[in-house]
Parts: C-alpha cells; sequence; structure tokens
C-alpha cells in the first residue's frame, strides 16, 4: 500500500511538473516574440532551451508511475491506454515541433549581436510554436480529465479527441504564413 499510495504521489508531482514545464514554455513564447535585442532573446531562448531539464523528467516520471499503478492496481483499463497515448503525443509534439524550432532559434541567436534581425523576428513569431503549445496544453488537460473521471476507451479517446481538437481550434494561425526552421 505505501507502495501505491507513493507512486500516486509521484505521479502528481510529475503532472505537475509537466504544466510547470509548459508554464516556463508559455513565458519564453511571450517574452521571445516581445525582445528587441538579441541579448534580450539570448535569455528568453536559455529558458526554452532548459525545459527539457524539467518536461522531460516529468514525463518520464509521469511514465514509470503510471506503469506501476497500472501493474500493482488497475490492469488494462481504456483510460490507462489513453492516458498514455496522450502522454506520448505531448512529448511528440514538443520534439518534433517545439524542439526543432527552439533549437533553430538558438543556433540563430548565438550569431547575433544588438538589435534582432528580420530573420530571427520571423523565427521568433513562428505560429508552430504557438500551435504545439496551444495543443500540448490541451492535451494535457485531457489527460488529467481522463485520470480524474477514468471514462471507458471510447469515452478516453473522445476526451482526448475534444481536447487536441480544441487545442488545433485555439492555436491555429489565423491569416499567418507558417515558418519552417532553418536548416543548420
Amino acid at each position: 500500500m505505501v507502495g501505491y499510495a507513493l507512486a500516486v504521489f509521484l505521479h502528481i508531482v510529475g503532472a505537475l511538473g509537466l504544466f510547470a514545464a509548459l508554464a516556463l514554455e508559455w513565458a519564453s513564447l511571450y517574452n521571445l516574440r516581445r525582445v528587441a535585442t538579441a541579448a534580450q532573446a539570448r535569455e528568453w531562448a536559455k529558458l526554452l532551451s532548459a525545459l527539457r531539464f524539467v518536461g522531460g523528467p516529468s514525463a518520464l516520471t509521469i511514465l514509470v508511475t503510471g506503469l506501476y499503478m497500472m501493474a500493482t492496481r488497475w490492469g488494462g483499463q481504456g483510460w490507462i491506454g489513453a492516458g498514455l497515448a496522450g502522454l506520448v503525443l505531448i512529448a511528440a509534439l514538443g520534439g518534433a515541433l517545439s524542439g526543432r524550432r527552439s533549437a533553430a532559434i538558438a543556433r540563430t541567436i548565438a550569431g547575433e549581436t544588438g538589435a534582432i534581425s528580420a530573420g530571427l523576428r520571423q523565427q521568433l513569431h513562428d505560429p508552430v510554436l504557438v500551435l504545439s503549445a496551444w495543443v500540448r496544453t490541451a492535451l494535457g488537460l485531457g489527460v488529467i480529465f481522463v485520470m480524474a473521471i477514468k471514462p471507458g476507451a471510447a469515452g478516453s479517446l473522445t476526451a482526448l479527441g475534444v481536447a487536441l481538437a480544441l487545442g488545433l481550434v485555439v492555436g491555429f494561425p489565423r491569416g499567418r504564413a507558417v515558418a519552417r526552421p532553418q536548416a543548420s
């Protein structure tokens, strides 16, 4: 019983850490869009690049403790599979959309001084960064909903589908071109 209670606690701590990483990402994105100099951009980009040290361990904690609780108490419930799928999707989107673009921003900033260039400004205003943050935040809330309510497989997948759709609708760029990260 103590092992399970500790797993629940660590699972919640992992979820808090994941949302803390998302909040820091939002703060970074907000401020990166408002910088005037490369030095200012570097400061916020440092925070953005450091998120993997919070988000990665948090996701791993969620995964390990979730698998432990599944093995010891819950078995193969539909909501568990949906929650796991949501976590994997959050991580995949973070790496594929935000991670690559953030790395490209860091590379560009490293070579700049003074006022930010037009190319860097375009990277900082890349709507895919905001779309990714919206979708991952919505999916995170969808996973929390599924974990709290524990619906069947169909209800769990529906909840995650609604969360994904809401994240896309709120975050989808309207009337703006999508910038692509520069090749290295």
